[in-house]
């Protein structure tokens, strides 16, 4: 049972930043980004073709992962999202849909649907043991890297200049913007951040699980589960729905030997949330 609960914690710490990634993007903008799993799965595989195709050092394809996350929010951003302008949040919630179409898509030409293995950034260890629980190098560092971005994240959200204006903004656009705020450049910002941690969480999930185009989809279910429960509003919620999604997915699949099926319920219960649920989690704050 102990090696169940830890396990379903680390998948919970990754759940959680995707998120967190999600609940980010959505205060700053009003849109529930069904493409932040995807953003990731895209950067991961930047990664994979410098370091495996083109032999870059892991520092570099790490670099060069993060750079494509962020670089894909603000595109999104840029050339769908804000066109919309404050439409009816389902207008962003189809077009965000249709975008995570169109990038398994693009992976899946590109890359094909083959599962390939996925290098670790650090070379091979035996890892750690906590508890009498042993922790291979992936799961470690997947910890670590986890609880340093939350820690971080929560300081520049509560401290920063940029978290003051997205607090600002999630609260009321128009009013931001009469006390000079520049709401399309925290929305900008915004996604390129949730990109950025979207590509990271793909980075640590990706050497533990199948790596295809639809590798990071049950990272996103269970992480749109999480931002549904904490109401798109707050972070710590959504970390901790996470972790208890992580946990209870890992206790459940170890009882229920059918393949996908934790996948395929959680991501009807989303759907079902998003559907029952607009008023409370998807409307648009004037």
């Amino acid at each position: 049972m102990s090696t169940l609960v830890l396990s379903g914690v680390i998948a919970g710490l990754i759940y959680g930043l995707v998120a967190c990634a999600i609940v980010f993007v959505h205060r700053a903008s009003r849109v529930v980004n069904l493409a932040q799993g995807d953003i990731g799965m895209l950067a991961a595989y930047v990664y994979f073709t410098a370091t495996v195709t083109g032999g870059w050092p892991a520092w570099a394809g790490v670099t060069v992962a993060l750079l494509t996350g962020a670089a894909l929010g603000w595109l999104i951003n840029v050339a769908v999202i804000s066109p919309l302008g404050q439409r009816d949040p389902g207008t962003g919630l189809v077009a965000t849909l249709a975008i995570a179409t169109v990038l398994q898509l693009a992976a899946l030409q590109v890359w094909g649907s083959t599962a390939r293995h996925f290098p670790p950034w650090i070379p091979r260890w035996d890892g750690v043991t906590v508890a009498g629980l042993a922790l291979r190098g992936p799961e470690v560092l997947a910890v670590a890297v986890s609880g340093v971005l939350v820690m971080l994240g929560s300081l520049v959200y509560q401290r920063s200049r940029l978290g003051l204006q997205l607090r600002a903004v999630s609260e009321s656009r128009h009013a931001s913007a009469t006390l000079g705020v520049n709401v399309k450049q925290v929305s900008g910002w915004a996604w390129m951040a949730g990109g950025a941690i979207s590509a990271t969480a793909a980075l640590l999930i990706a050497p533990l699980t199948r790596f295809d185009p639809y590798f990071m989809f049950a990272v996103m279910t269970s992480a749109l589960v999480a931002a549904l429960l904490a109401g798109f509003t707050s972070f710590p919620m959504a970390m901790a729905a996470a972790l208890a999604i992580g946990v209870i997915k890992s206790i459940i699949g170890f009882h229920i030997a059918t393949p996908g099926i934790n996948d395929v319920l959680l991501f009807a219960f989303a759907m079902i949330l998003l559907l029952l649920k607009p008023p409370a989690t998807l409307r648009t704050v004037s």
